[in-house]
């Protein structure tokens, strides 16, 4: 089985997130599993272990497309994999994912012609704002010989996994999906995920990998904290790819929440006391200097 991530841009903490997401799967990895990091800053991951696939940024900005659709990339990077490693299962990952269940279960899924997702999100026409202009945009609307309907629910793309039997055809529908939906000017916020949900249910039997992969989109600030404490704890260290992997303790990681709700009127006032009370009378060490 390949696993891979996608993650542009040098900004550390997504880089960082996508070590501790490795180390996880790391721990079970066999002789035929490989992970792949298709990246623009391939120096980064000198000490993961894993493979990489360098892009440009001309690259990615062709995969976005005519209508200059950023996450239309993700299908695109399927795409590639899927053109490249077409005899092996396929699945794409988050940075901000871990693997707290069994890869083998994972693995005998797809063997088995399961599609997965994270979770099931429930159908558009029954969300709100954005995600629901974009399902009365496309309902009923045809593309690719796949009519949408009530039957088409949405899945969350934190996690996709395709058996190799399916990998070019999922792949090319979710295309045409996506594709279609922006050409018929849909809300855009989720066309991605909802086209790789659709193509996914159409060709393969689609199930939810939350019960082995965790997605902690809904508590951040917590594990990127953890994430960041680990890493600085190998480098400072020296831990070798072998000791880096076995300092990793799932079981004490998933005793931090994948979700927490915050309040978002203390964010606002938050946000508003800082306006308010902003840091000023800065010193410099060379202000001391120049004194000098």
């Amino acid at each position: 089985m390949n696993i891979f991530y996608m993650i542009f841009g040098e900004q550390p903490v997504h880089h960082i997130q996508a070590y501790l997401s490795i180390r996880t799967f790391q721990k079970q990895l066999k002789s035929d599993d490989r992970i792949f990091v298709m990246t623009t800053h391939p120096e980064l991951y000198k000490s993961s272990g894993v493979e990489t696939i360098a892009v440009t940024d001309e690259i990615i900005n062709k995969w976005k497309g005519d209508k200059d659709f950023f996450w239309r990339v993700k299908i695109k990077a399927i795409e590639y994999m899927a053109n490249h490693f077409p005899n092996d299962h396929l699945m794409y990952l988050d940075t901000d994912t871990i693997l707290y269940g069994s890869l083998k279960v994972l693995k005998e899924r797809l063997d088995a012609g399961y599609g997965m997702m994270h979770l099931n999100e429930g159908h558009p026409s029954s969300m709100k704002t954005k995600t629901l202009r974009m399902w009365k945009k496309v309902a009923a609307h045809t593309y690719g010989g796949v009519t949408l309907g009530l039957q088409h629910d949405m899945y969350n793309a934190g996690v996709v996994a395709i058996p190799r039997e399916k990998l070019k055809e999922v792949s090319r529908l979710a295309l045409t999906l996506c594709d279609g939906m922006l050409d018929d000017d849909a809300e855009r916020i989720v066309i991605e995920q909802y086209a790789l949900s659709i193509a996914l249910y159409e060709l393969t039997n689609l199930k939810v990998a939350e019960d082995l992969i965790g997605h902690y989109w809904g508590n951040k600030s917590d594990w990127v904290t953890m994430a960041n404490n680990l890493m600085v704890n190998a480098y400072m260290k020296g831990l070798s790819v072998q000791e880096a992997v076995a300092a990793i303790d799932v079981e004490k990681l998933c005793k931090t929440p994948v979700f927490v709700h915050r309040s978002s009127t203390a964010r606002r006032l938050k946000k508003r006391i800082d306006s308010c009370f902003k840091a000023k009378h800065h010193k410099y060490l060379f202000d001391n200097a120049l004194r000098g």
